[in-house]
């Protein structure tokens, strides 16, 4: 861990209004990761909301699919109809979701210390930390890996990010992976944590 990664860990650390979340700040496991992906109503977090969020482990070479989270929130404003072809969730589903606290009262622990892997992870995060330092008094302190980047150094994109991974279903393509449903947080998080697999 470099000096300045340090110095931000231990400032972050200070802000921690949570002491049960305290393990987050350790170093992290080895060969351990998270996948995540969210459901937002759209990709301004400054007008838009979260809606899900799943999260699954991966240890070594095993993505654990069977004890993953997937938690649909209910937003401050309900979802037009009209975008649920954005994010596949109808108003019903989450009207009787959790709130944010809620949310992450599971998330955080589950995710721990662990990096987090994601596809176009800079905006996950940005729905994600305003959340999560609202909640515990400081924003992710983990590594994150975005998948999009991974795949974009592995196919020697020096010059940014190459037009074939501007899309996951271009990843899962190019390395034989099934596709699984869309519009859905944990079959993204899995198709996610598959394609980080190839790329890591």
């Amino acid at each position: 861990m470099s000096w300045l990664k340090q110095l931000t860990t231990s400032w972050q650390k200070r802000q921690l209004q949570r002491p049960e979340l305290a393990s987050m700040f350790e170093p992290p496991p080895t060969k351990q990761w998270v996948a995540i992906d969210c459901e937002m109503t759209g990709l301004n977090p400054k007008k838009h909301h979260l809606l899900s969020v799943a999260a699954i482990h991966i240890d070594g070479d095993t993505i654990d699919t069977g004890n993953g989270l997937h938690l649909v929130c209910r937003p401050p404003i309900m979802p037009d109809r009209d975008t649920i072809v954005i994010h596949g969730l109808r108003p019903t589903d989450v009207e009787h979701g959790m709130t944010y606290d809620e949310m992450l009262a599971l998330l955080l622990p589950f995710i721990d210390n662990r990096p987090l892997v994601g596809f176009c992870t800079p905006i996950d995060t940005a729905f994600l930390n305003p959340l999560v330092k609202h909640y515990m008094g400081t924003s992710l302190p983990n590594e994150v890996l975005d998948v999009r980047e991974l795949y974009s150094q592995r196919m020697g994109g020096a010059q940014g990010i190459p037009a074939q991974s501007q899309q996951l279903s271009s990843i899962l393509a190019y390395y034989d992976i099934p596709e699984l449903g869309n519009h859905n947080a944990y079959n993204d998080a899995v198709m996610t944590a598959m394609a980080f697999l190839h790329v890591r």
